[in-house]
């Protein structure tokens, strides 16, 4: 008698689910509808988890970090899965959105020298004893050819990559203003894993309503833009009383020194970035 085997682990099969892995035994390829069905139904049904992480995520600030340090877990989507999918989703939505389709603006870009092109063959600059200055120009000459699109692109490319740096720093920063009692620098990561994730949720509805010319129905909502964004720091303050416990004076303060050295951080980030983007042209 042939013994059935799990095709992942190799273990022998005693039921519809592998003993040893737990992967299903029936695992043929599937038809286009039942992939729809399973990806449906995991929305839907199996995977509540996705509608109670977005709800307290929306609705309640602070609660999902609350949960999570409080150890229960099992209802709602992890930190880094839940940022990484809201993360994708802005910026995918920001890379494609029309408000993203020029950098800069230069006048006649394609002719000659006379034009309103910048001189780009002046550029000059040594760096630790390196001669970046042709890299520069070539790359002062890419922005005026195309307004700066393809800049815009990479910046965007690479944003992601930057916030896995500049994520660590702001929360090990937020730490210190929580000095005592003293958290768990993992409780302030979480923390702001959280608040991120809120952010790129609002800043894709943001895009999405300020530019939706094509959809008449989306464009009235571009009057609720403002709003949205004023949500942002009504949420974090919210979400830091609700986490950290503090008294509304101390969480105001502490709003205010974390704004500071956020906007501090962001803005050295993104300047990193932009250097980045444009030695890549």
């Amino acid at each position: 008698m042939t013994v059935r085997r799990c095709l992942n682990c190799g273990a022998a099969l005693t039921g519809r689910y592998c003993a040893n892995c737990s992967q299903a035994a029936d695992v043929h390829v599937p038809s286009t509808r039942e992939l729809l069905h399973e990806a449906l139904e995991g929305l839907t049904h199996s995977d509540s988890r996705l509608w109670n992480t977005l709800s307290l995520l929306w609705f309640v600030p602070g609660r999902l970090t609350q949960e999570f340090i409080a150890g229960r877990r099992a209802a709602y989507l992890p930190p880094f899965r839940l940022y990484l999918v809201l993360s994708i989703i802005f910026f995918l939505v920001a890379s494609v959105s029309p408000m993203g389709g020029e950098f800069a603006h230069f006048d006649n870009p394609g002719a000659g020298v006379n034009s309103t092109r910048p001189d780009c063959a002046h550029l000059k600059l040594t760096l630790y004893g390196r001669d970046l200055g042709p890299r520069l120009q070539h790359a002062c000459g890419e922005i005026a050819r195309d307004n700066g699109a393809n800049l815009l692109h990479v910046s965007i490319s690479t944003m992601p990559k930057a916030m896995f740096i500049f994520l660590p720093f702001v929360a090990f920063l937020h730490m210190l203003l929580y000095w005592r009692p003293r958290h768990r620098y993992a409780e302030d990561l979480v923390f702001f894993l959280h608040v991120h994730a809120f952010f790129f949720s609002v800043m894709a509805a943001v895009v999405l309503v300020s530019d939706a010319d094509p959809w008449p129905v989306m464009a009235k909502l571009g009057a609720f833009a403002p709003l949205l964004l004023w949500s942002l720091p009504l949420y974090t303050v919210l979400a830091m009383k609700r986490v950290f416990g503090r008294s509304w004076k101390g969480t105001v303060v502490k709003a205010f020194a974390l704004f500071a050295v956020y906007m501090v951080v962001l803005l050295i980030t993104m300047s990193g970035v932009f250097l980045y983007a444009v030695l890549q042209l």
